[in-house]
């Protein structure tokens, strides 16, 4: 395998590729920043898939685009060839109103977005740029693009799409994103949900002594707060936002806070889910406990009550998102070609077994697929001070287009290394 790709490397048609992508960093760069200045929340990618797609068009390659937004380019193959699909992320975490002021600092770009991962959807761009610029055909049919609602609240809306309501057939998938040297081979289970407490709600003194939403919310936070997860299988929470209440002389009538659990194990994931769930539920059941004095004083002093003391807090949820990861043996077929193609690259990678990206929604259906960084160096991602650096960031463009064309083959060059597993 080591042989054959670095044989691709070697060949004229990618010696021309790799050249051209190093004259061809300004203008990489340029249509990043370009693209980073269109407003792209998750679920509005409208605008930002619309550019996009003219510029691949621009480059002379057809294009489709779904109803979600997804874009990409169609290359086809010999018939009975492999199908590889390669895709950045068109969404960004911030807000629609967010201000999307370009700031610069020696070589570093400033800009909400500028990384995560606009610079993915600009290095896909460049890549279809070289293979143009190279003659460069795919041995197998190759999808190459941008898909919408990787983050957040997009809850993968675009790969949900592709894979689960059109039921696309592809024998590996590769998803370009973030900075670095990365190499990501797993895709982490993963649920964000809302927690609600509800109650009659009253005056901070006329109603003293009626339950609380906001204290048995504060007690639940401060419980889960208290629990511990197995680093094997890895997992994670975090407590994220909170909201509700009335005023500040007010017994709130409804308060709330969310949840975000992720391990490498689905059954963890969701055994921790639900402990929250009941810590939740406990607690709201000790708010009304913790009222009781105040309950049999009333019930003894004659005093008029304008507010029921035997009401109690309803606890609900609601699941905002969440996604089933799966694992691939770090030796697997795609992680080794990939791995191969980094080295012959001069890049070592940083093997990383688990994180939540497109990647992740193919990997739960036993399709091949892999998350690999873009050149550069990025900071402050998902904060309006998020940054990136692109010095040498043609290194990571070289490198991605090698990792792209060892999977699909080159025509008259090479063939593909990914065998044909779910096109069959």
């Amino acid at each position: 395998m080591k042989e054959k790709i670095q044989k691709l490397r070697e060949s004229a048609k990618f010696q021309k590729a790799l050249a051209f992508i190093e004259t061809d960093g300004e203008r990489t760069l340029d249509q990043q920043i370009e693209l980073a200045l269109i407003p792209s929340f998750s679920n509005h990618e409208e605008n930002k898939a619309a550019r996009f797609r003219e510029m691949i068009e621009e480059l002379g390659y057809e294009t489709v685009q779904d109803e979600v937004c997804n874009t990409f380019a169609v290359i086809p193959g010999p018939e009975g060839s492999p199908v590889v699909m390669v895709s950045a992320h068109l969404d960004t975490v911030f807000p629609l109103e967010t201000p999307l002021e370009l700031r610069r600092e020696g070589s570093r770009v400033y800009l909400p977005g500028i990384c995560d991962d606009t610079r993915g959807c600009a290095e896909v761009l460049a890549m279809l740029r070289a293979m143009k610029e190279a003659d460069i055909k795919p041995a197998c049919t190759l999808y190459f693009g941008g898909d919408s609602g990787e983050e957040g609240l997009g809850n993968f809306r675009g790969m949900r799409h592709i894979f689960n309501t059109k039921g696309t057939k592809v024998d590996a998938f590769i998803s370009v994103d973030g900075a670095g040297s990365n190499l990501t081979y797993g895709g982490v289970s993963d649920v964000q949900y809302k927690i609600t407490f509800r109650g009659p709600g009253g005056h901070s003194m006329g109603a003293f002594g009626l339950v609380n939403p906001v204290m048995a919310m504060s007690r639940a936070i401060a419980k889960i707060a208290e629990q511990r997860v197995p680093t094997d299988p890895f997992t994670i929470f975090n407590t994220s936002l909170v909201g509700g209440g009335t005023g500040v002389t007010s017994i709130a009538s409804e308060c709330w806070f969310t949840m975000d659990v992720r391990s490498a194990s689905a059954d963890v994931m969701r055994e921790f889910h639900e402990r929250c769930l009941r810590i939740c539920q406990e607690c709201a059941d000790e708010e009304y406990e913790r009222w009781a004095d105040m309950r049999a004083f009333y019930e003894t002093s004659g005093k008029e009550l304008r507010f029921d003391p035997n009401a109690r807090i309803e606890v609900s949820h609601e699941e905002l998102s969440g996604s089933i990861g799966g694992v691939q043996d770090e030796n697997c077929e795609i992680v080794s070609i990939l791995k191969a193609a980094f080295e012959a690259s001069g890049v070592e990678p940083t093997m990383r077994s688990l994180s939540s990206t497109d990647a992740n929604i193919p990997l739960s259906l036993g399709i091949p697929a892999a998350t690999i960084s873009c050149g550069g160096v990025s900071g402050n991602t998902h904060d309006v001070s998020e940054w990136y650096d692109p010095t040498d960031s043609y290194i990571g463009v070289q490198k991605n287009l090698l990792c792209v064309l060892a999977l699909t083959g080159v025509e008259g060059v090479a063939e593909p290394l990914i065998s044909k597993t779910q096109t069959k």
